[in-house]
């Protein structure tokens, strides 16, 4: 089975969400962790998805 990690990041302005897909949770929260010390105020929450496929 394969997995595919996905980052998203959920916008507060109405702009479409981004997504980033990693093969990796680790490359995966090493994408997030970037952002927690994000003052942009421009997303509502970052969150880590496991697509299994």
């Amino acid at each position: 089975m394969n997995e595919l990690w996905i980052v998203r990041f959920i916008r507060k302005d109405g702009k479409p969400d981004e997504e980033y897909y990693y093969r990796s949770l680790a490359e995966a929260e090493y994408h997030k962790n970037l952002f927690l010390d994000d003052d942009s105020g421009l997303y509502e929450r970052i969150e880590i998805i496991n697509d299994k496929h």
